[in-house]
């Protein structure tokens, strides 16, 4: 059997060591270009050496990618 990885897994529901932001948490982006907008967290893209996700705007829009440090709970 294959071990899931941390992506599989984070989409389950599980935790994943260091990963702050669980699937479709809402959240405010604080640094960047972006400083300002909120949106939903669609995706861990990865985990070292900071975690990354794929964050859905408000409004559809676009989605952009941001490193956990640039976010917070919204």
């Amino acid at each position: 059997m294959r071990e899931r990885g941390a992506g599989d897994r984070w989409l389950a529901g599980e935790l994943v060591d260091g990963v702050a932001f669980a699937h479709l948490a809402p959240v405010v982006i604080v640094r960047g270009d972006r400083a300002g907008r909120r949106g939903r967290v669609a995706l861990l893209l990865a985990t070292r050496p900071e975690p990354r996700y794929l964050v859905a705007l408000d409004g559809g829009a676009e989605d952009v990618r941001v490193a956990q440090g640039d976010i917070e709970a919204g």
